[in-house]
């Protein structure tokens, strides 16, 4: 198969335009692309224009900006044309085969409507879930986010996610049927020379990892935390991620804490906010138990980052997640929103040093068997392959 070169667009890339997970899937598949000797460019948004070199792979920087008139009537228009005419010189200039975009704002659609090579739309969580989830107002920039959203993916060549949760979740809200949208899970880098060290500590260590906000379920966290330490009073946990206001009376999760915690309570908890990818790795690698109450994910890939390590995982019975972790057998699922399930199962991991071990190293083995980024390149790769193929036939 000769090799392709394809353009992919993310809202923020790691190292260059900030974090997130649609970036750090971006990242992960561009870079394993390129291990397979196919050609890869990125475009994304940033403070500043601009071009970079992050992981070998050429990068180039669109500002977010707002032309005052447009973007008054048209929220987000200004950066869809600017996204669409760069994706579109890309295209020509590189002699691009394919052009992927998230559906998260339809920032695609204006390359939608006047591509010359086939769009690939890859469906992350979409705002009218974030709507529903987090409870958000209706606000007319939302409408427009949502409204670009649908009209991009119904012009889209080919639809991929990464669950067949999110692929019946996004076939309803869309009215499309779900055999047209593809599932490849998404993949991780893997060290199978890691060893990690089983050391039973005599302060054991809890850690979330994400955006503190209701979707995520941090709320439910800091709620099991008094019960866990009822029982395992030296726990630790470190909570790392962006906090943003979503507890009662518009607190940041932070000022939930310091508000409604006894002192001996508050000193076990620590708000780290975001970190680089380097404190990341440490705190995942050397964490007693990682936990992510997700009131929903769309597949759960920060759940790989810290399985890759061997680290036991706590998630929730919702969307993707189920298809990661395997109740029992490579972690623990419980309800989402049930925080005194939540603090149940921290409290039994925290207990059983043998089960920990366990469910770390099963879970370990299956991220390198069926998560890895390479895995996850060879199928998108054959994917794309098909899409062109089917491009070339319809246009003769």
């Amino acid at each position: 198969m000769p090799a392709l070169k394809v353009g992919i667009f993310a809202t923020q890339y790691p190292t260059v335009s900030g974090e997130g997970g649609i970036g750090t899937y971006t990242r992960t598949l561009v870079e394993a692309l390129v291990e397979l000797k196919q050609g890869a460019h990125v475009l994304t948004l940033g403070a500043t224009a601009g071009k970079a070199i992050a992981g070998g792979i050429p990068v180039d920087i669109i500002p977010r900006h707002h032309a005052s008139i447009i973007d008054r009537v048209l929220p987000g228009a200004s950066s869809c044309w600017d996204i669409g005419e760069r994706a579109m010189q890309l295209s020509r200039t590189k002699g691009l085969d394919l052009f992927e975009f998230p559906n998260w704002e339809g920032l695609g659609l204006w390359f939608a409507l006047r591509r010359s090579i086939p769009l690939v739309v890859r469906l992350h969580t979409s705002s009218a879930e974030t709507q529903e989830i987090d409870g958000l107002r209706t606000t007319w920039r939302l409408k427009c986010d949502i409204s670009r959203e649908k009209m991009q993916v119904h012009r889209a060549d080919a639809l991929v996610t990464h669950s067949d949760a999110h692929r019946q979740r996004m076939a309803a809200e869309l009215s499309i049927d779900p055999g047209k949208i593809t599932v490849i899970p998404h993949g991780i880098t893997v060290y199978p020379r890691f060893v990690r060290e089983h050391t039973q500590h005599c302060e054991p260590t809890v850690v979330f990892l994400g955006r503190l906000e209701k979707r995520k379920g941090a709320l439910d966290l800091l709620k099991a935390i008094p019960m866990v330490l009822s029982t395992v009073p030296n726990t630790r946990f470190l909570l790392i991620g962006r906090d943003r206001a979503h507890c009662p009376g518009a607190r940041t999760h932070q000022q939930f804490a310091d508000d409604e915690f006894p002192a001996s309570v508050r000193g076990q908890v620590t708000f780290a906010g975001a970190l680089g990818d380097a404190d990341v790795t440490r705190h995942l690698q050397s964490a007693d138990v990682f936990v992510a109450p997700s009131l929903y994910e769309s597949f759960g890939l920060v759940f790989l980052e810290a399985m890759r390590w061997g680290t036991p995982v706590i998630g929730t019975k919702a969307g993707g997640i189920p298809e990661i972790i395997r109740d029992g057998e490579n972690g623990v699922l419980v309800s989402p929103g049930s925080h005194e399930e939540l603090a149940a199962a921290i409290t039994s991991l925290l207990n059983d040093s043998d089960k920990r071990r366990r469910l770390g190293e099963s879970g370990r083995q299956r991220v390198e068997e069926e998560f890895s980024a390479s895995i996850m390149a060879r199928r998108t790769l054959s994917f794309y392959a098909s899409v062109v193929s089917a491009s070339a036939r319809h246009r003769t």
